[in-house]
């Protein structure tokens, strides 16, 4: 599950409006990277793949893909509006450290010791 926080929802919905989307979703994918081991990465999607998850969170569409949400189960996405780092912010029940932007993060090092079997 990810939820949105009021304030995230409400500048999702204000973005996908200033890019002319009527039926958008937010993708979040984690990748390898950023300072402190993975990276949250946010785009817009029109449709899910067979590999993704789909959530609603405050009228916003989520779509994130299997291997990505093994990292973001429980993430609660907020929104900053402070001026020296707007944008969206992190809160990860699976990071055990972010960097100080919070778009980057580690997890311990035996999250995946009982993975998935669709996990390859």
């Amino acid at each position: 599950m990810i939820e949105l926080t009021e304030r995230a929802s409400k500048n999702f919905h204000r973005l996908l409006e200033d890019e002319g989307v009527d039926d958008g979703r937010l993708r979040v994918t984690v990748t390898g990277g950023g300072c402190a081991g993975y990276e949250y990465k946010l785009t817009f999607d029109s449709a899910p793949s067979k590999f993704d998850l789909e959530f609603e969170s405050l009228g916003i569409n989520i779509l994130v893909d299997k291997k990505s949400h093994l990292l973001t189960n429980g993430l609660t996405i907020d929104w900053s509006n402070d001026l020296s780092a707007p944008g969206p912010r992190f809160e990860n029940p699976v990071a055990t450290s972010t960097c100080g932007c919070s778009t980057s993060f580690n997890v311990k090092q035996n999250t995946f010791q009982n993975k998935p079997s669709w996990m390859p």
